[in-house]
């Protein structure tokens, strides 16, 4: 088995493409996470809801979770003003791990190796062609190689 093999389709935006295609991918299409790309298609993040939901909360709730308990659903316009409003690059992190990237040979133990250097729960499955232009095949997730290696 190689990463070609393992590696799911995956939803991908640009860092300038609104919150709101992002929350579509993820709450409505089903997408477990998005992978973040340059104009020129080159993988750099990704996404998860977790950064969308961090991102978009105003920032007494985000502070201080026992607000949230106080305001209960006051905010919930200004969570959905802030989604209309924002980008991906908005959300994402601010100091968030390198993009573990591997090619369509890598072998299982090699995307375990990334994901233990990185900290990350998934790599990104990307084939360069001769002209140096990414192809992102998909995502294998950690579930994905622990189901392997079981």
């Amino acid at each position: 088995m190689r990463a070609r093999d393992l590696a799911r389709r995956c939803a991908s935006l640009s860092a300038d493409e609104p919150v709101l295609r992002a929350v579509e991918l993820l709450a409505d299409e089903g997408a477990a996470e998005i992978v973040v790309v340059t104009g020129e298609g080159h993988p750099f993040a990704i996404l998860e809801g977790r950064h969308i939901l961090a991102g978009t909360l105003p920032d007494a709730v985000r502070d201080d979770h026992l607000r949230a308990i106080v305001v209960a659903d006051r905010l919930d316009h200004e969570v959905r003003s802030s989604m209309a409003t924002l980008t991906v690059a908005d959300v994402l992190p601010r100091r968030r791990p390198a993009l573990a990237l591997v090619s369509p040979h890598a072998s299982p133990l090699q995307m375990s190796a990334v994901m233990a250097r990185t900290g990350s729960t998934v790599v990104a499955v990307v084939e360069y062609d001769g002209d140096e232009r990414p192809h992102l095949l998909g995502t294998v997730t950690a579930a994905t190689l622990l189901a392997h290696f079981r």
